[in-house]
């Protein structure tokens, strides 16, 4: 990759998607991952990247080209119904960050009660969030259909339909062992997080301009928790967003985790596209430890 000024950097992921690549390619490369949780893991996928660089298009997809939301929970229910012996129970919840708020996106509450964020052992949970049930495609289908109709979304001068908030789909997944009833807990989060750019680019003012504030202060914690962690800081800063609080658990060191790095083709972007990079590339060096398996046995 070529800056403003002519001079080359090179940076080196995992993997790297053209534009070309198809969401069956970008599903199939992490399906591995995303399978575990059916086994007692907790897993997390992220989607970052500068305004309209197609991370929502990576997450939640289309209905004739569905992403990694709808692709993950329609195999895990396929993988379910395979293991005869265990009887599993598979509940999601979608919720967004909205200006540091925590918004329930499948609520039928018009006057929802205001959320906030605890802690349960060794789990963040959500208390009056709301969890539905799935047993099929369809209901997967559905549940997305109407929490991704519930995000708060705007125009700004980058997209049309910019995503003002971080979206986080979570699939609890709960295994008991018809012969030995032995418990496995696994979990599946995925998070569209909101677009990252410079404000001046954007051409936020008013409410946009808040709304944006509110992203960067946010995806800036992240960064810090990722510094953090890639340093073994004694002090991990959680806390310091909503964002990185509930994703605590996933981070937090017995746990797997991927990040999808969206970036932009076009020359215009090329100053949002290398700090993309270098998200992603420090995000990569963080090396999170064996990961957890949730058993209990009986």
């Amino acid at each position: 990759l070529y800056n403003q000024q002519g001079h080359r950097r090179v940076f080196d992921f995992e993997r790297v998607f053209t534009p070309h690549a198809t969401q069956e390619e970008v599903f199939k490369d992490t399906l591995p991952i995303i399978t575990s949780c059916v086994d007692g893991y907790n897993v997390c996928l992220l989607a970052y990247g500068q305004t309209g660089a197609g991370k929502t298009y990576t997450m939640m997809g289309t209905m004739k080209h569905p992403g990694i939301n709808i692709r993950a929970l329609s195999e895990l229910l396929a993988v379910c119904k395979e293991r005869r012996q265990i009887h599993f129970t598979l509940r999601v919840s979608m919720l967004e960050i909205y200006n540091e708020s925590i918004n329930d996106l499948l609520t039928s509450n018009a006057s929802p009660p205001k959320l906030s964020i605890h802690r349960k052992g060794k789990s963040v949970v959500v208390p009056g969030l709301t969890e539905v049930e799935v047993s099929s495609v369809q209901e997967v289908v559905d549940i997305m259909q109407l929490g991704h109709s519930n995000r708060s979304v705007a125009m700004t001068a980058m997209n049309t339909a910019s995503s003002r908030s971080h979206l986080l789909l979570r699939l609890s997944v709960v295994g008991v062992d018809k012969m030995s009833k032995a418990i496995t807990n696994g979990s599946l989060t995925l998070v569209d997080l909101a677009g990252s750019e410079r404000i001046s680019r954007s051409e936020a003012t008013g409410s946009r301009l808040v709304e944006a504030a509110a992203i960067n202060k946010s995806l800036s914690a992240l960064g810090q928790v990722f510094t953090s962690l890639r340093n073994n800081a004694l002090h991990i800063p959680y806390r310091n967003s909503k964002l990185t609080h509930l994703l605590q658990s996933s981070l937090g060191g017995d746990a797997k985790a991927c990040m999808f790095v969206n970036i932009s083709p076009c020359k215009e972007d090329v100053v949002e596209t290398i700090s993309t990079l270098q998200f992603g590339e420090a995000a990569r060096q963080v090396a999170l430890g064996q990961a957890q398996q949730n058993i209990i046995s009986k």
